[in-house]
């Protein structure tokens, strides 16, 4: 089977800030830094970043979803295009500079989410959102069971469109529930008394804010869950007394879950996910974690990989 045709130079990506659509193509090797040093001059920002010292290829090698996907989506739906180093070493395209809007097989999820089995990203372009320069963060506190009675009252309305994130969040310090707002400064009042009334008339939990400076970024997840939003809740709280920390990404149904460093690191996080697996795969969820090969193929998957891979390599 021959190889693709070389691909002019010109139809590449080549780096750009669009101002007026949002985008910006920039390296795979770009930081939250990078990025913040190029938008902020243009009141724009990307909100999935989970790791601020890492690179953006390592983000979405890690998840799927940010806390911030509440909102704006998994980070596949922020990506619309990229420059690709097939295993060949041939750089292709993928994508465009706007997000698909046709129906179809998204060719993009599947290699952004392959690990470096098929290559590896060169350049991104991603959405970018507009930066109002405030971020509201506030926490629930109180009893488990408490703190999930108010997930309903801040997902099943309106309100729900609103907010970057909602995590319930459980650590050596006990259990909260996170909800975050960016907003123009003059808005966090509105913001503050609708969460306060839920606090309020909830029995049990109090609130609290560290308006308007907002929490540094999770860091990367060592294993992720994809579960129902329901499931999820109680499954970070199930899996509490065993990991350093686990946050359930309520409007999402996924858990990270972050486990003291060690040498026996992937050990670990593989025992962990084997623990849960055949419940997530008999909900048509999975797991995933950056430490660990990927999950080995069906055989009828596998036919179609092997030709995908021969015409990747040229073969």
């Amino acid at each position: 089977m021959n190889s693709f045709p070389p691909l002019p130079a010109e139809r590449l990506f080549t780096h750009f800030l669009d101002e007026v659509d949002g985008t910006v193509c920039l390296p795979a090797t770009a930081t939250a830094a990078d990025l913040e040093a190029l938008l902020q001059p243009h009141a724009l920002r990307f909100p999935l970043f989970l790791d601020p010292a890492k690179p953006l290829r390592d983000q979405m090698a890690a998840s799927t979803f940010a806390p911030a996907s509440c909102r704006f989506g998994p980070f596949c739906d922020n990506i619309p295009g990229m420059n690709w180093r097939l295993p060949s070493g041939q750089v292709v395209r993928i994508g465009e500079r706007v997000v698909k809007t046709t129906t179809g097989y998204d060719w993009l999820r599947f290699v952004l989410h392959s690990g470096t089995r098929y290559g590896e990203p060169v350049d991104y372009v991603i959405r970018l959102r507009p930066d109002c320069g405030f971020t509201l963060t506030t926490r629930f506190h109180g009893p488990p069971d408490r703190l999930t009675a108010c997930i309903p009252q801040l997902l099943g309305n309106g309100w729900m469109h609103w907010w970057d994130s909602v995590d319930l969040i459980h650590d050596t310090s006990g259990c909260c529930l996170r909800v975050v707002v960016h907003c123009m400064p003059h808005e966090a009042p509105l913001f503050t008394e609708r969460l306060a009334a839920i606090a309020a008339g909830t029995a049990g939990v109090t609130l609290t804010s560290n308006e308007p400076r907002p929490d540094a970024p999770d860091g990367l997840p060592d294993l992720v869950l994809k579960t129902t939003p329901d499931r999820a809740i109680t499954l970070a709280g199930e899996l509490a007394p065993r990991v350093s920390r686990s946050l359930a990404l309520c409007y999402n149904g996924v858990v990270h879950v972050h486990l003291q460093p060690g040498p026996d690191l992937p050990e670990r996080t593989h025992a962990l996910a084997l623990g849960v697996a055949a419940e997530l795969h008999e909900m048509g969820g999975d797991w995933h974690s950056h430490h660990l090969p990927a999950i080995p193929p069906s055989l009828t998957e596998s036919s179609w990989i092997s030709i995908l891979e021969q015409a990747l390599h040229g073969s």
